[in-house]
């Protein structure tokens, strides 16, 4: 029996309604943690943190420079202040911005707080020089402003059982990476360390997320997830540094040498890199104190621990939820999540096939929905890049707008897309899956730590597709779009948001760019939308009589 014109209304605004609270709740783990209030003497304080900042943002100070001596000059007073001994490592190394063929001092400032066991160490790690071209507040003064607040509560705080080596490295912006490669191969603290942490910032917004591990990760990624309160963890980004050589800092030199690490970075708005406008003006408050969250985080959850066990083999697919937790599970389960979750959709498809009016034909509907896709991915890429270069200096709103606008483009896309399926008498649905399912098995065999993002949310879909048929009731379906929704929105949204900040224009150093790459987020988007709509089709109000474009899997 048809609903009412007016129950019809009420089930699509109740249909809305489930699909933006799903996208409002995917967004709260990729959001900076608020900044905290601290005034006890042993609490990380946003506020001094930010006064280092305004002190060492003044202008550039490239490696060999006299501004680069006063940076110098101020960290170790500053250390000193805080009961602190420094010291520094100085190596002659060529002057990269300067006269070719000559040479520069590079010089590192240390700190070391003795723990009480065996002299094990847990490294903090910022490199404080930048390019000619920019005063850093972000790249990378907000770091080691951080790390200068992290020292002091350190030295105010109760000894724990493994040191911590505070590094302020010098000559990190050339890509030899002067002074962590001074460090790695020369200073005697080198042979202590069990555990590095580097912390950069090459945007103005954004948490500081872990952009990618040295060593095997399960005991690393374990111990983040007890450690800090707002960890921003996911093994896709982990996976994708690695595939593209790394992310081109100091954590380079940790990596080379497989020493257990996490490399944090904050990536929104990255249009201001290595340009006059990365300023104090633009400094991401919110980025600071997560930087120092997570590093007093770290150093507590390991100061006390034996850190020989982070180099144990094991690694693991791993990525954050609402509510700050952490999923996590061993590489080798990415295999069989795969194969499960295909699995299921099949079993799924052999199920609603007994409740359609009429045999489904997902070869033919995948071709047509994978027409559907490249165009809408192409059109949206090649928008994209027109509007890098046209809009080089974009803002975090301005590019969010246009992010918006592509996904709408997307939604476009898929309505076209599924209307042309139906007149030809196949179903969009089932096209949609199908993809799927490919992706499913293809990235979750080759890369697991990257595969869940398709493995994941195609096991909920297949869930919700074994749930009672139509004829259950509204209610039920409803639930199930909720199910898919909330699913795939938590495990997709991250990776759209970040590989869409990776595209992001960088005219402070244009060999960086990568604005291809938003062709992975609007391909994620769109395989999304599809997804969930198919779903979503089936919780709609029932179709007037004679209109049969009502959807199925």
């Amino acid at each position: 029996m048809a609903a009412s014109p007016t129950e019809r209304r009420f089930r699509n605004a109740g249909l809305w309604l489930v699909l933006l609270a799903a996208l409002a709740i995917s967004i709260t783990p990729i959001l900076a943690p608020a900044v905290p209030h601290a005034y006890a003497t042993d609490q990380f304080s946003t506020d001094r943190a930010i006064d280092h900042v305004r002190s060492i943002a003044l202008r550039p100070h490239p490696m060999g420079t006299t501004a680069g001596t006063r940076v110098r000059e101020y960290l170790v007073a500053t250390l000193l202040e805080s009961g602190i001994e420094p010291e520094l490592q100085t190596v002659e190394a060529p002057d990269y911005f300067g006269a070719p063929g000559g040479t520069v001092a590079v010089t590192n400032v240390l700190a070391r707080i003795r723990g009480s066991g065996d002299g094990e160490a847990i490294l903090l790690m910022a490199h404080y020089d930048t390019v000619p071209t920019t005063p850093g507040a972000n790249d990378n003064s907000a770091a080691v402003a951080a790390l200068l607040e992290v020292a002091r509560v350190l030295a105010a705080s109760p000894n724990l059982a493994n040191d911590v080596i505070i590094l302020f490295t010098d000559g990190e912006e050339p890509a030899p990476r002067y002074g962590a490669s001074a460090f790695a191969s020369s200073h005697p603290w080198n042979r202590d360390v069990r555990l590095a942490v580097n912390f950069e910032g090459i945007g103005v917004a954004g948490p500081s997320m872990l952009v990618e591990t040295s060593g095997p990760n399960a005991a690393l990624v374990d111990g983040l997830s007890s450690a800090a309160a707002n960890p921003v963890a996911y093994s896709f980004m982990a996976t994708t540094a690695d595939l593209i050589g790394g992310a081109a800092s100091d954590f380079d030199v940790i990596h080379s040498a497989n020493l257990p690490g996490f490399n944090f970075a904050y990536l929104r708005g990255s249009s201001v890199y290595h340009t006059p406008r990365d300023d104090i003006a633009s400094t991401n408050v919110r980025g600071v104190a997560h930087h120092g969250s997570l590093a007093l985080g770290i150093v507590g959850s390991f100061g006390d621990r034996d850190l020989v066990e982070l180099s144990e083999p094991g690694d693991s697919v791993f990525f954050t939820i609402p509510f700050s937790l952490v999923i996590r599970y061993p590489v080798g389960w990415g295999a069989t999540t795969a194969i499960l979750a295909t699995a299921g959709f099949f079993a799924a498809l052999r199920f609603r096939r007994r409740h359609a009016s009429s045999p489904v034909r997902p070869v033919r509907a995948a071709g047509l929905v994978l027409l559907g896709t490249l165009g809408s991915v192409a059109l949206t890429t090649v928008a994209w890049i027109g509007l890098v270069n046209a809009r080089p200096k974009m803002g975090v709103g301005e590019a969010y707008g246009y992010l918006a606008a592509l996904i709408g483009v997307l939604g476009a896309g898929w309505y076209t897309t599924r209307r042309r399926a139906i007149r030809r008498g196949v179903d969009p649905g089932a096209g949609i899956v199908a993809l799927w399912v490919v992706l499913c098995l293809v990235v979750g065999l080759a890369l697991p730590a990257l595969g869940y993002l398709f493995a994941v949310p195609a096991l909920a879909t297949a869930i919700a597709v074994l749930l009672p048929p139509r004829e259950a009731g509204y209610r039920l379906h409803l639930t199930r779009t909720a199910l898919v929704a909330i699913v795939a929105f938590v495990i997709m949204t991250p990776a759209v948001d970040t590989f869409f900040h990776l595209a992001g224009p960088r005219p402070g150093n244009p060999s960086s760019e990568l604005p291809e790459v938003i062709a992975v987020a609007m391909l994620l988007a769109f395989l999304t939308i599809g997804l969930v709509a198919s779903i979503a089709a089936k919780s709609a109000p029932d179709p007037a009589p004679g209109n049969s474009s009502t959807v199925r899997l």
